[in-house]
């Protein structure tokens, strides 16, 4: 992010408005993200925030169902939650919102966990990895940023991935750090 001098913004307060307008939709017509960020926050407001939260959610089921079944599944794995990942963090860039952040991260991570348990504790720790960081990334957003009723609404599920991660992957030093369940 450039940092904006005392000069460059009186400049730009002394743009006129038509001409203000003509650059919003210039940059607007330039770039996915002003785009979509102005449209949540001024246009279509809360309509365009769920239209935007549908569209990354499905993107990022997308990436983690177009992993790879050749080779080794556990690194195509890693690599598609990797994937997922870019577009929640991009939904949360544009909308500042973190139970949207926590409700797509679960539906990822409660997806992966019911299909491809079994993968985790082999020699490919790539995957246990990026398990684990995803998991503790949803622990650190329901405890720290949502109110502590969203707390007990993810109880469960993070207590479900963590015994998981401790019974499956519990070699890797970042998931034996890991609590072995939130109370």
């Amino acid at each position: 992010m450039p940092r904006l001098s005392k000069d460059f913004k009186k400049s730009i307060s002394e743009i006129p408005v038509d001409e203000l307008q003509k650059l919003v939709i210039q940059a607007a017509s330039k770039s996915q993200e002003i785009y979509d960020w102005i449209n949540i926050r001024y246009v279509d407001g809360e309509k365009a925030k769920k239209q935007l939260f549908k569209e990354t959610k499905d993107k990022a089921f997308g990436a983690v169902y177009a992993y790879s079944h050749r080779g080794v599944i556990q690194k195509s794995l890693a690599k598609a939650i990797g994937n997922a990942l870019k577009h929640i963090n991009y939904y949360v860039k544009v909308t500042n919102d973190f139970v949207g952040e926590a409700e797509l991260l679960n539906s990822i991570l409660q997806f992966v966990f019911e299909r491809f348990a079994d993968e985790l504790g082999t020699c490919w720790t790539a995957f246990d990895s990026k398990l684990a960081v995803t998991t503790n990334r949803l622990y650190n957003l329901v405890a720290k940023k949502l109110h502590e009723d969203y707390r007990i609404e993810y109880l469960e599920y993070l207590n479900r991935y963590l015994k998981i991660l401790h019974s499956e992957s519990n070699h890797i030093d970042y998931i034996y750090n890991l609590p072995k369940s939130i109370e």
